[in-house]
C-alpha cells in the first residue's frame, strides 16, 4: 500500500512525503532514506538511457516491501513533483533557500514523528538509509536524540566536513578515481602514455574529449596523475570557494560544476560550519552500517576505512563497514536499472535490514 501525506515542519514550512507498507502482516521494520544533496522528490523520476523514465525509489520501495520492511521516501524543502526533465521539479525558491544541512535533520525528525504516530508503525523499528549528503543528515538525527532511530544505513560515505569533501573532489582526486579503472588497470597509481594511447578510444571520447596526452600531463612528467587534475581544477575549485564566501548564488546557478545539483551558498556555509561526520559517529551506541563502493568519486574509499579504524582504536563495536570493489558512488544502481540484477553493495544493503 502507498501513501502520500502533507507533513508539517518545525518552522510552519510542508513537505510531501510518500510512503509504503504491506497490510498482509504487520509491519516491524520502516526505513527513511535520507537524501543526498540537491532538489529531490519522493519518486525522483528521472529519463531511461534504455528509453522512456523510471522512479529511482521505486526500485527500493518495491524490494523492500517484498521483503515486509516499510519504506518511506519525501520532497527536499521547496521541492514538488513536476513535469519538466531532467528533475521532474517544480521549486520554490524562497522555501528552497531554507534547505540547509540542519533543516533537513529538523524535516527528518518531523518525518519520524509524523510516521510513528500512525498505528502502522507502532511497533516498528526505525532505520534511517542516508546516501551522499544523507550520510551526514542521518548521524546527526540520531545523536540529538529527539526521535526515535533504531539504526543508521549509510551508502556513499562522507565521512568529513563537506568543505573537505569538496576539497578532495575538486583537487585532481574524483577526476582520478573515475578514470584509474579504464586507464590505470595494473594500479600503479598514474596513467602511462602507453596507457592512454592503448586505451578504449570511446572511453578515451566519452571521459577525456580525445584530448592529447601532453594537454593532460600538465606538468610534462610523462605521467597522468592526482596532481595534474588538480592544477587543471584548481581555478574553479578557487572561484567556486569565493563565489561561495561572498553568498554569490548567481554564480552557482551558472558554474556549478554539475548543473543537475542545485545548490545554494547558504546550503554550502552552513555545511562548512558543521563538525565532520567523523566526530559524530564515536558519539553514537546504535547499529551503524556503511556501504562503500572503492570506486567511488564522491567519497573516497579511504573515509569508510578511517571510521572503521577509530571504532576499532576506541574498543567500540556497533559500526560495520561493507566494502564493494568495482561499486562506484550509487553503488552501482544503474546495473540494476539497466540490467535488472541488484548490485552487490545494494543487495547488502536489503539483506542487513532483513538481518536486524
Amino acid at each position: 500500500m502507498d501513501k502520500i501525506d502533507t507533513i508539517s515542519l518545525y518552522d510552519g514550512s510542508v513537505t510531501k512525503i510518500k510512503y509504503s507498507y504491506s497490510d498482509n502482516a504487520p509491519v516491524d521494520k520502516l526505513v527513511i532514506y535520507v537524501n543526498g544533496s540537491g532538489q529531490n522528490t519522493y519518486d525522483n523520476k528521472r529519463k531511461n538511457p534504455k528509453g522512456g523514465f523510471f522512479n529511482y525509489h521505486d526500485f527500493f520501495r518495491n524490494e523492500f516491501l517484498s521483503r515486509n520492511v516499510a519504506y518511506c521516501s519525501y520532497n527536499t524543502r521547496g521541492v514538488d513533483i513536476g513535469d519538466s526533465e531532467p528533475l521532474f521539479v517544480t521549486v520554490d525558491e524562497d522555501e528552497y533557500k531554507k534547505y540547509k544541512p540542519l533543516n533537513s535533520v529538523r524535516d527528518i525528525e518531523s518525518i519520524v514523528r509524523h510516521l510513528t504516530k500512525l498505528p502502522e508503525f507502532n511497533n516498528a523499528k526505525i532505520f534511517l538509509l542516508g546516501w551522499s549528503e544523507g550520510t551526514i543528515v542521518a548521524p546527526h538525527v540520531a545523536l540529538r536524540k529527539n526521535v526515535r532511530v533504531d539504526a543508521l544505513l549509510l551508502a556513499g560515505y562522507c565521512n568529513e566536513n563537506m568543505k573537505n569533501a569538496l576539497i578532495w573532489q575538486l583537487s585532481g582526486n574524483s577526476s582520478y578515481v573515475s578514470l584509474r579503472k579504464h586507464f590505470d588497470k595494473d594500479k600503479k597509481g598514474y596513467i602511462s602514455k602507453n596507457d592512454y594511447d592503448t586505451a578504449d578510444p570511446k572511453i578515451k571520447a566519452d571521459l577525456l574529449g580525445n584530448q592529447p596526452f601532453e594537454k593532460i600531463d600538465s606538468n610534462s612528467d610523462g605521467r597522468i596523475d592526482i596532481s595534474d587534475f588538480a592544477a587543471l581544477q584548481k581555478p574553479y575549485l578557487d572561484s567556486l570557494l569565493d563565489a561561495i564566501s561572498r553568498n554569490d548564488d548567481e554564480w552557482l546557478k551558472t558554474n556549478y560544476i554539475n548543473p543537475k545539483v542545485k545548490l545554494t551558498t547558504g546550503w554550502f556555509n552552513e555545511h562548512f560550519s558543521l563538525a565532520p561526520t567523523k566526530s559524530i559517529l564515536p558519539q553514537l551506541d546504535l547499529p551503524i552500517h556503511i556501504f562503500q563502493g572503492v570506486d567511488d568519486a564522491a567519497c573516497p574509499l579511504k573515509y569508510a576505512e578511517d571510521i572503521r579504524d577509530d571504532f576499532l582504536k576506541r574498543g567500540k563495536t556497533n559500526l560495520t563497514v561493507n566494502i564493494f570493489a568495482d561499486h562506484n558512488h550509487d553503488l552501482n544502481f544503474f546495473e540494476w536499472l539497466l540490467q535488472g540484477t541488484i548490485p552487490i553493495g545494494i543487495k547488502c544493503i536489503f539483506d542487513t535490514v532483513d538481518a536486524m
